[in-house]
């Protein structure tokens, strides 16, 4: 199997037990807003994925959550889409797919999306900037949990499929590579 062909069979996995965990962890009264796993497989497929499997992963996520959630087509993948073109220009500078860095990006990434959500002129949800306000604040940790575990698991996935290769070590640090 090629290795874009075995990273396609991991992300399909990947996206597969993030809709699994997205779809059956309910809302409770200390996260009444569900934890977006589904958003955290493309922003990992973003870091260390090439571009087209990544864009395709953002396009499949976005479908999968919309239809969870009961959202207009395309309204997640239009922002994954661009959460994509982001995560690659924060990746020159800073960004890496560590499960620390996903936890913070996973959060803030998770509030722009329930605020992208809300501008869908489709989505008719009757809330006062008050209720809004609290949802945007219950996405944060709900997006940290996601960013935590979405990487790593999709880390172990990517080890354990033996797409994350070790590398000499240089300068008495231990580097991976990612195969591209």
């Amino acid at each position: 199997m090629t290795p874009h062909g075995l990273q396609l069979v991991v992300l399909t996995l990947n996206l597969f037990f993030a809709v699994l965990f997205q779809d059956l962890l309910p809302v409770t009264s200390w996260m009444p807003v569900k934890i977006g796993f589904l958003t955290a497989v493309p922003l990992y497929a973003a870091l260390v994925k090439p571009t087209p499997i990544a864009m395709v992963t953002a396009l499949v996520a976005g479908g999968m959550h919309d239809a969870l959630g009961g959202l207009p087509m395309c309204c997640t993948s239009c922002f994954l889409l661009a959460m994509v073109g982001l995560t690659r220009l924060l990746k020159q500078f800073f960004l890496e797919a560590t499960v620390l860095h996903g936890i913070a990006y996973c959060g803030v990434v998770m509030v722009l999306q329930g605020i992208w959500t809300r501008l869908w002129p489709e989505v008719n949800e009757p809330l006062t900037f008050a209720q809004s306000l609290m949802r945007w604040v219950y996405l944060f940790p709900a997006g940290m949990i996601a960013g935590g575990v979405g990487f790593a698991w999709c880390g172990l996935a990517d080890r354990l499929a033996g797409l994350v290769k070790p590398v000499e070590e240089g300068d008495g640090i231990f580097w991976s590579e990612i195969d591209r």
